[in-house]
């Protein structure tokens, strides 16, 4: 009895844990890229192609090792092939692209703020779905969350924005790409594994990007060894790991309440900004990160529903 309760203790922490760790390393890479941006002369989409490329690689070819050939090609035999090719182009490349670009076009504490609109949507989905009416508490976390992106953008001005507006744009966007990549790919998750989901999805998706980005196409690099490290960084622990963990925690816990969770990423990618790259921030906007944040913590600690009240099946084999 005591093991089986260690056990279930066990799955309780370690679903938030993997999705709390993967918003840090998400948060991080994204300062680490603004970095990359202002000193180095690489642009969002060559990053996306290359971080994207590198990642699915790595993830495909230990899936090769690790499971073998014929298990990692067996999804490209069956129907869902397409919804993985959504999958990678939509949800992937989409939530990467638009988030880099954002941080590109402004920072990358507004970018991650912006992006956590994307949590209220997921919940707004998962009521609608269940067709059950929002709890007093979600609908003041989605006022909450609203009126801070309001303070983030225009730092309580009607006429003017403090944010530029193509950064605003990209940040709603890649908030409304989180939501997607969220929900979308669970049942494709249960049937066939993190590993081969995560692993093509990003090859697709750089696959993709290359299109309009081609690595051949090598920006002019500047800071020699800090430029690479930093890549390496955002490749390796911003992609690889902070993705794949954070698919694997939705095989703990449901969907809305791993988008909840990942509110460390907005403070990790703000106090970065702030410390490191010295990112200033108005009050009021400043109220608007608080804002946005308190609205997430009230989602976290709604009653949650199950993904299989959702007809969802939760369960991802790594």
């Amino acid at each position: 009895m005591l093991l089986v309760r260690g056990v279930r203790l066990g799955m309780k922490v370690w679903g938030p844990l993997l999705a709390i760790v993967s918003a840090c390393m998400w948060g991080l890479s994204g300062t680490a890229a603004q970095y990359l941006f202002q000193h180095s002369g690489i642009q969002a989409g060559w990053l996306v192609t290359i971080r994207m490329g590198v990642s699915g690689v790595m993830l495909v070819g230990w899936g090769m090792i690790t499971r073998g050939v014929k298990p990692m090609m067996a999804v490209w035999t069956s129907q869902d092939r397409r919804v993985l090719v959504v999958f990678g182009i939509a949800g992937l490349l989409g939530v990467q692209y638009t988030y880099l670009a954002a941080i590109q076009a402004g920072n990358a504490a507004s970018a991650t703020l912006l992006q956590y609109v994307g949590p209220t949507m997921v919940t707004l989905w998962v009521a609608v779905h269940v067709r059950t009416w929002p709890r007093t508490r979600q609908m003041l976390a989605v006022g909450l969350t609203l009126g801070g992106t309001w303070l983030v953008v225009s730092s309580g001005q009607w006429r003017t924005l403090a944010v530029p507006p193509l950064a605003m744009v990209l940040g709603l966007l890649s908030a409304l790409a989180l939501a997607f990549y969220t929900l979308y790919p669970m049942k494709l998750l249960s049937t066939w594994g993190t590993l081969p989901v995560v692993g093509w999805g990003m090859l697709i998706g750089s696959l993709s990007a290359m299109v309009r980005w081609p690595v051949w196409v090598v920006p002019d690099f500047r800071g020699g060894i800090v430029t690479w490290a930093l890549m390496a960084f955002i490749v390796v622990f911003g992609t690889l790991l902070s993705f794949s963990l954070y698919l694997m925690s939705l095989s703990h816990i449901a969907p809305s309440t791993a988008s909840v969770l990942t509110s460390a990423e907005p403070l990790v990618a703000t106090w970065a900004s702030v410390l490191w790259l010295h990112v200033h921030l108005g009050m009021l906007q400043d109220v608007g990160a608080g804002l946005i944040i308190l609205g997430v913590v009230l989602l976290a600690l709604r009653p949650e529903g199950t993904c299989q009240e959702m007809g969802i099946d939760q369960k991802i084999s790594v």
